[in-house]
């Protein structure tokens, strides 16, 4: 067909190769096997991948798997991804559609900070800002943003926070909140159920990076008039499908999910 004519069969073969050892630890055999590729093919793309570092051999020296030049140029290829040109497009389509605010966010010192906002096209609007700070304990972000570190650092932060009585809804109790943390991780969302402020509902999801750790999340708020009972369920389905599509076009893995 006219649109592979400049395909390099050798490249293909290769890359098909690669794509077998991501997944499996396999000498030249069961690779012939499983590829259905002659031996003199996988004999000499073998030995040339081998040589620019994409494969290595195992101990023994008759297993392969992948090299850690692939390792290396993976890592420049994510850091030339950036945060926010990955998230606005996908939070501009969420507050439109849905008539919320939007926030994507990181963990900062014992703070959330916002890193970036979009407002709907709508009369009710939400009094925040990028570089806004949020407290952890009351905020769903904070939450997410907590839920996922390791246990260690979490406790630090958690008696780092004070737990006030900003609303009646506000956790005010550190156990309660590390056992609401645990929940927060086991169903990926959380909810600011007029916790910081009467009157305001927020819902926030994770947002994973390739290393499996949760660097980001996306948060949409607005008045509980708008983010009824009856909505609750629908929005936090579109949130959640939005921090993972921007975990996606991060380069995140599947698995974090599984």
């Amino acid at each position: 067909m006219a649109e592979n004519k400049y395909q390099v069969p050798a490249l293909i073969r290769a890359n098909k190769i690669l794509d077998y050892l991501s997944k499996h630890e396999a000498d030249m055999a069961e690779i012939m096997s499983a590829l259905g590729l002659p031996k003199s093919t996988v004999y000499s793309l073998l030995l040339t991948l081998e040589e620019i570092g994409f494969v290595r051999r195992l101990p023994g020296g008759q297993k392969f798997t992948l090299g850690f030049r692939l390792f290396e140029l993976g890592t420049i290829t994510v850091s030339k991804v950036s945060i926010r040109d990955q998230a606005i497009s996908r939070l501009q389509q969420l507050s439109q559609q849905e008539k919320v605010t939007c926030h994507l966010g990181a963990l900062d010192g014992n703070e959330a900070v916002y890193l970036l906002k979009v407002d709907p096209h709508d009369d009710i609007l939400i009094n925040s800002w990028e570089g806004k700070r949020l407290t952890l304990n009351r905020s769903a972000m904070g939450k997410v943003l907590l839920a996922w570190l390791p246990r260690e650092r979490q406790d630090e932060l958690i008696e780092s926070l004070e737990f006030l009585p900003v609303t009646p809804k506000s956790f005010v109790d550190k156990d309660q909140f590390r056992n609401h943390l645990a929940d927060v991780k086991h169903q990926q969302w959380a909810m600011d159920d007029e916790e910081d402020i009467i009157g305001i509902r927020c819902l926030a999801a994770p947002i994973f990076v390739p290393d499996g750790s949760v660097r980001y999340s996306l948060s949409v708020s607005s008045v509980v008039q708008k983010i009824g009972d009856d909505r609750v369920e629908l929005l936090r389905q579109r949130v959640v499908e939005t921090a993972r599509n921007i975990s996606r076009a991060l380069g995140t893995s599947e698995d974090v999910w599984s």
